[in-house]
């Protein structure tokens, strides 16, 4: 199984860190993709390498795509190669999962009208602006959709993403 995982500088360290790992644990061949294949530095300085673009991935489906917060989103959002990859995994039926700020790149996508999510509560304007129901709980999960607020929800975050790739109990 494989995963993607985005990165963009100022990426929350905890959102990237915790999946990344997480995924890798339950088996999947985790894959950090960028707008440029480099290193990129998180909030609180963790360095991450970017193994991929978002174009030299395109044509390729992951099982599931995670989405971190920070700052990083603001950045990721502008890039279409990132986008056309989170509308196709969402179109494909994939896990598509994103934390706190990570829900500016849902809303850039336009995958978000009809669906219910969480984000970080600074943000949710943005999500009830693109179409969402905004929640305020730990994790959501619409279809395949997986939405969580911020560092502390984690573990539930995580929990989910694996339920819905069928990794659960790994």
């Amino acid at each position: 199984m494989k995963a993607f995982v985005f990165l963009e500088n100022e990426f929350q360290d905890a959102e990237v860190l915790y999946p990344y790992y997480r995924l890798q644990e339950a088996g999947f061949d985790v894959v950090c993709v960028a707008p440029e294949k480099k290193a990129y530095h998180g909030k609180y300085g963790c360095p991450f390498d970017a193994d991929a673009t978002a174009e030299e991935v395109k044509n390729e489906l992951a099982d599931v795509v995670v989405i971190p917060g920070g700052w990083a989103p603001d950045r990721l959002r502008r890039h279409n190669a990132v986008l056309d990859l989170v509308r196709k995994h969402v179109d494909a039926g994939k896990t598509v999962a994103s934390i706190c700020h990570g829900a500016w790149v849902l809303v850039s996508a336009g995958v978000l009208k009809g669906r219910t999510v969480t984000c970080y509560d600074a943000i949710q304007d943005d999500v009830k602006n693109a179409g969402a129901r905004y929640v305020d709980q730990e994790v959501c999960v619409d279809g395949n959709l997986v939405t969580s607020r911020k560092p502390s929800d984690l573990p539930a975050f995580c929990r989910e993403i694996l339920k819905l790739a069928g990794r659960e109990g790994t």
